[in-house]
């Protein structure tokens, strides 16, 4: 008598079904059953983002969702994987599909490492060997090209312990966990020294090409001047 509009049903003797007569006398379900078989909501409530059962079972198959990890809280699947965290718990940015790394891939890994290790070793022996050869340096030119060497190995030195620095912190220290702590490791003091120290190998490298290239330009220019004044006797004489 409380729902004259409705007519209940038992189907296969588990849930009570409830057929709800609209204006033209037709009879329409409305209604999805909960999994806790406790209540049951409006088709409208289902896959909206908003748990109306009390234990997600209007959510959990639809497809136009996510379901953070830990807090089982729904959100837009257009947010998945979007660059932004909704979820409390990373989730929907820090998975198989999406996770972030420093280097991303193998192949950047091995690369970076080789280049780093190479980079370090080699402008280190450069660097050892211009700085002993200076003694023996006899001009004001040689003394110049050997330090703005020694200035570009150091400022490569400083660069390659940068990209060595990034690859030990990516493959052996967070390894698969770097998208949970990317914004304790983008915030913390080690990031900013190392990329100051990034910044001014960088800047030393190239003030130094700058500088040698200048010298070696003005060497080149000086040892195509002709010395002395050009006159017709020299120049026949010089066929002669």
């Amino acid at each position: 008598d409380q729902y004259l509009d409705r007519i209940g049903t038992i189907t296969n003797n588990e849930y009570l079904v409830f057929f709800t007569k609209s204006h033209k006398s037709n009879y329409s379900n409305r209604y999805f059953v909960c999994d806790n078989q406790i209540q049951c909501v409006e088709y409208s409530q289902v896959c909206d983002l908003n748990d109306d059962c009390g234990d997600g079972s209007d959510e959990i198959a639809c497809t136009n969702n996510f379901t953070c990890n830990s807090s089982g809280q729904f959100i837009p699947k257009i947010k998945k994987c979007d660059g932004q965290y909704d979820c409390v718990d990373m989730s929907d940015e820090c998975n198989a599909q999406c996770s972030r790394e420093i280097l991303e891939g193998t192949y950047l890994k091995v690369t970076s490492m080789v280049i780093a290790v190479l980079a370090v070793l080699s402008n280190m022996v450069i660097m050892i060997k211009n700085i002993l050869s200076l003694k023996h340096s006899t001009t004001s030119v040689g003394l110049v090209n050997k330090s703005l060497i020694i200035l570009i190995s150091f400022g490569d030195l400083l660069v390659g312990c940068y990209l060595l620095v990034i690859a030990v912190y990516d493959t052996i220290i967070f390894k698969k966990g770097y998208c949970h702590e990317q914004m304790k490791w983008i915030t913390s003091s080690r990031c900013s020294i190392i990329g100051v120290v990034s910044t001014i190998g960088s800047q030393v490298s190239l003030f130094a090409m700058a500088g040698l290239s200048i010298v070696r330009l003005n060497g080149i220019r000086g040892s195509l001047r002709v010395p002395g004044e050009v006159n017709l006797a020299k120049s026949l004489k010089v066929a002669v």
